[in-house]
């Protein structure tokens, strides 16, 4: 399931109808996805909950309002979904740091809280994903075994090449890797496990010239450009297979070979 852009559509909802009443629940099912899995995938890409960028985003244009327009402080905190304006003053107090008359009289500089693009970064720099749009295709299924006598070698193949992330995380006391993960998506998505394995677990050993992994993808075409794009031309035309589907096979850097369907 591609979270990022489900995410991101909710994002572009609230923006478009930032003086309607919404909450997590409405824009799940705009999404036609779980309300529970959807709020914790907009905390893990965007850094704040589904409630708080809609507050923030609002308290941001209000205070823009108050500071720029002679619109009462009553109209502006209605127009932005508070029952009171007491209610909105303490709120707007909390997030500014200085209340709505105030910001009024003084012409304060307000702090402001910018529209998330997925697309570019998430929120603090955390997890840049702007890859996910130049690789242009998701893998949907895999879980392979892979072995390489150079991990760390391996894990750039796999991040330069193919477009995804990865991290070791057991090395010797040669300090070569024994243990790690190549993922489709950033680990820190990963882990929070709303989604079935879609990477490729790391061993020391020599490596398997043959098929060692068969990954069910969305974007095979996409895939191969991307491939191509990287300056690797170990990988196979793109193949429509009498079973309705299509595949095409990258040999790694070990000699290991991937292939993918669509």
């Amino acid at each position: 399931m591609d979270w990022i852009r489900i995410v991101q559509k909710a994002i572009d909802e609230i923006e478009l109808n930032i003086y309607e009443e919404m909450d997590a629940d409405l824009l799940s099912g705009h999404q036609f996805v779980s309300s529970f899995y959807f709020q914790k995938m907009f905390s893990a890409l965007c850094g704040c909950t589904v409630g708080e960028y809609i507050r923030n985003r609002r308290l941001t244009l209000a205070g823009y309002e108050i500071a720029n327009t002679e619109q009462s402080i009553l109209n502006i905190a209605m127009k932005y979904c508070y029952d009171s304006a007491e209610g909105f003053s303490k709120a707007f107090t909390r997030f500014h740091e200085i209340s709505p008359l105030a910001a009024r009289k003084n012409k304060s500089n307000l702090k402001a809280f910018a529209k998330i693009s997925l697309i570019k970064n998430l929120t603090g720099g955390k997890v840049m994903l702007g890859n996910l749009e130049e690789r242009g295709y998701i893998v949907k299924e895999t879980g392979a075994v892979y072995y390489t006598t150079d991990m760390d070698r391996t894990l750039s193949w796999f991040t330069d090449i193919l477009g995804w992330y990865g991290q070791i995380e057991a090395r010797n006391e040669l300090n070569e890797g024994t243990y790690g993960c190549v993922n489709n998506i950033p680990i820190e998505i990963e882990s929070l496990r709303i989604a079935p394995f879609t990477g490729i677990h790391m061993f020391r050993g020599e490596p398997i010239k043959r098929v060692v992994g068969f990954m069910l993808i969305q974007g095979v075409e996409q895939l191969y450009s991307f491939v191509k794009s990287r300056g690797w031309n170990e990988i196979s035309e793109v193949e429509n297979q009498p079973w309705g589907g299509k595949t095409c096979s990258v040999t790694t850097i070990d000699g290991s070979i991937l292939t993918f369907f669509e």
